[in-house]
């Protein structure tokens, strides 16, 4: 089982908080946590039974000339069964209506991701190699759209900092912890931000396989959603490699509100349910 990181967080901004691992750890002191502990925190702080979010996204490649698109996302993660779901559905524009992207991530088997294309008409899995590949033009990965499972990784605490104007922030290394999830990821390395009083991810540079900086992820306008939660509103990532940028804007969101079972089926899609 591969939980790695939308992202966001990602449409993919939800991506390092909605996640199906359980902290373990009795936390020492804040100002001694390891690395690990920093980012199990954050899982801790602001995970969610179920997520909803409406988009605006924004792509702008090298020569300024942008393209606007709207986008919904789903998210659940249902504990009982270690199995966590996301479901992102392209609204606008018209030439891709009902594109879809389907996430099924179990925690003791294989993930599994579908792709849905209107104009095929029918689920196409994406295969355990693609998910380096860039999903629909975006400057996010199929790999940056899944969870993180904190086994794969190897996190160490580099040092404390302040950024920009998110106050100071745990600077955290990951990188792949095994020969297998090496060879799979997109990535030599991540070096993550942490706001050091709230625990949330704003910012992450990602080192391409020859360990060049290829891309970096920012958060921002950051506001508590509820309790302990909280969330960027605004999602940059800025593709250095390709000198392409995906912007992301949060419209609207719902957190731990009841998402129907169907949502997160073959069938919901098929049928055009998930358009409406």
């Amino acid at each position: 089982m591969n939980f790695r990181n939308i992202v966001v967080v990602f449409l993919m901004v939800g991506s390092f908080f909605a996640i199906n691992a359980t902290p373990s750890f009795a936390a020492p002191e804040e100002d001694k946590l390891t690395g690990r502990q920093i980012m199990e925190k954050q899982k801790e702080l602001h995970k969610v039974s179920s997520e909803i979010e409406f988009q605006k996204m924004v792509l702008v490649d090298k020569s300024g000339t942008k393209e606007t698109r709207d986008v919904r996302r789903y998210i659940q993660e249902q504990e009982e069964v270690d199995v966590f779901r996301s479901l992102i559905v392209f609204l606008q524009p018209a030439d891709i209506k009902g594109t879809a992207l389907l996430n099924w991530q179990h925690k003791d088997q294989s993930d599994d991701q579908w792709l849905y294309l209107p104009a095929q008409g029918k689920m196409q899995r994406i295969a355990k190699g693609g998910g380096r590949n860039y999903f629909m033009g975006t400057d996010f990965t199929y790999e940056d759209m899944q969870s993180e499972e904190f086994d794969d990784y190897k996190y160490t605490l580099l040092k404390e900092e302040p950024f920009a104007e998110e106050g100071t922030c745990y600077v955290v290394e990951a990188i792949p912890a095994t020969k297998e999830k090496e060879r799979g990821s997109g990535y030599s390395k991540r070096v993550m931000w942490l706001r050091k009083d709230i625990f949330l991810t704003v910012k992450v540079d990602f080192y391409g396989r020859r360990k060049k900086l290829i891309k970096t992820q920012t958060n921002s306008a950051i506001e508590n959603v509820k309790g302990t939660i909280w969330r960027p509103k605004k999602t940059l990532m800025d593709n250095f490699k390709v000198k392409h940028k995906t912007a992301i804007m949060v419209v609207k969101r719902a957190v731990n509100e009841e998402i129907p079972a169907k949502t997160f089926t073959e069938r919901f899609i098929l049928k055009g349910e998930h358009t409406q």
